[in-house]
């Protein structure tokens, strides 16, 4: 009986070791995904330039990056972005709009990251201009 709940709880504390968000490990994605993610247009919400007409509003989108080990590179703005156009691609887009950054400390509870960086957007298909 000792050995069960040994196993248990050795078991439980194996699990919640991960982060309790949706993290993607970009080194694992396919490399034609990551083609197309990367040119996924971007518009940071506070950013002036001028935005593509919209054809189609798909859906918001949330991506974390996250250093849940310690040999774990520190969570950026850089992995989130990207993991945020790796979303997007999935979803059928070819932009995201009004992203925005959330950069936090240690948070156990939520995430389960001693640092992550939340990125949110809105996933969207630009009308494709056409050439005449």
């Amino acid at each position: 009986m000792k050995k069960i709940v040994l196993g248990l709880v050795l078991g439980l504390l194996l699990v919640s070791c991960g982060p309790t968000v949706d993290v993607i490990k970009t080194s694992t994605v396919h490399p034609d995904t990551l083609a197309k993610a990367s040119r996924v247009q971007i518009f940071v919400l506070d950013n002036v330039q001028p935005k593509p007409e919209i054809d189609q509003y798909i859906g918001e989108l949330v991506a974390y990056s996250c250093k849940n080990m310690s040999w774990d590179p520190p969570a950026s703005k850089g992995d989130a972005l990207k993991q945020l156009k790796i979303k997007a691609v999935n979803m059928g887009a070819n932009g995201v709009i009004d992203i925005t950054f959330d950069k936090r400390g240690t948070d156990t509870w939520g995430t389960n990251c001693w640092e992550s960086v939340q990125a949110s957007g809105t996933a969207v298909i630009f009308k494709k201009k056409i050439n005449k």
